[in-house]
């Protein structure tokens, strides 16, 4: 069982225009809005690929109530902490670039987060993704990864800033990008990995298109060859992917989730991917 927990779901707004053009008006040609945020993403993408995740989340306001809805729909299963706060949407524009838009995650009282911690049970994967709300004190995050920590063997944490810092010290994988890395760290990337490792984690760094490498025992470089479209979610479809096929090891786990997130740059929708695409990048996977 892949438990998911997070406390900054979103409803993703997509805007696709021919260009965006700054400080005048754009008329929008086609808009789509899904559940989001990262840890959305990631049970998404687990569900698709049969892996039946459970999804602890707050939701709340008329945007909870629409995404607890669709998720119900997607046959998600979820626990839901319903809060006061209305969940909050990120914007994402796509003309010949994307641009992304995060509003900050919904703040949740002092109650709502610890109805999301003792809601989590044992499993053989949990995956914690996401911000974390900017009211929510570093001792609450610790005590979250105490939690999830003593609940299964393998604790992957997608996460940024100081919080991806204590986090190394209890999770068994981080999953940030080399910006994340470089930036919760203030190190370059080479000190950047001797200091996180130092503490007891592995490291999934998501580097681009330059492919994904995992510092484990051993160091795996991971290539696919190159997508264009919306990079929207790609680490998201990379954590899932790798969540999804941990128990196989770790160099399949890698294959799988590398290929997914090549696969989900050329969706239209964050973190979501084609079959036939997965299947075929997965076969063109280059792992050193």
């Amino acid at each position: 069982m892949i438990q998911v927990v997070t406390l900054s779901p979103a409803i993703d707004v997509t805007y696709e225009l021919s260009e965006m053009r700054v400080g005048e008006v754009n008329r929008v040609q086609k808009v789509s809005r899904t559940p989001g945020g990262k840890g959305l993403n990631v049970a998404r993408v687990l569900q698709k690929l049969g892996a039946a995740p459970i999804l602890h989340c707050p939701l709340g306001g008329p945007s909870g109530q629409w995404i607890e809805g669709q998720l119900k729909a997607m046959g998600i299963s979820s626990k839901v902490s319903h809060i006061n706060g209305n969940t909050r949407s990120a914007v994402v524009v796509a003309d010949a670039a994307v641009t992304v838009l995060n509003e900050p995650a919904t703040e949740i009282s002092n109650e709502e987060f610890e109805k999301v911690q003792h809601g989590i049970d044992e499993s053989d994967v949990i995956v914690f993704s996401g911000s974390v709300p900017a009211n929510i004190k570093a001792e609450q995050f610790e005590s979250l990864l105490k939690t999830m920590k003593a609940k299964t063997k393998t604790l992957i944490v997608d996460t940024s800033g100081e919080n991806l810092i204590m986090a190394s010290r209890y999770a068994h994988y981080l999953k940030p990008n080399l910006e994340e890395l470089e930036n919760a760290t203030g190190l370059p990337k080479a000190q950047a990995i001797e200091s996180i490792t130092s503490s007891g984690s592995k490291i999934i760094l998501s580097l681009g298109e330059l492919g994904v490498e995992l510092y484990a025992e051993n160091r795996h470089i991971a290539k696919v060859p190159i997508q264009q479209g919306n990079p929207t979610g790609a680490g998201d479809a990379l954590t899932a992917g790798f969540a999804a096929n941990f128990h196989r090891g770790e160099r399949i786990a890698l294959r799988h989730g590398s290929a997914l997130s090549a696969a989900s740059v050329n969706s239209d929708t964050a973190g979501d991917f084609e079959k036939l695409k997965y299947e075929q990048l997965l076969d063109e996977v280059q792992i050193t």
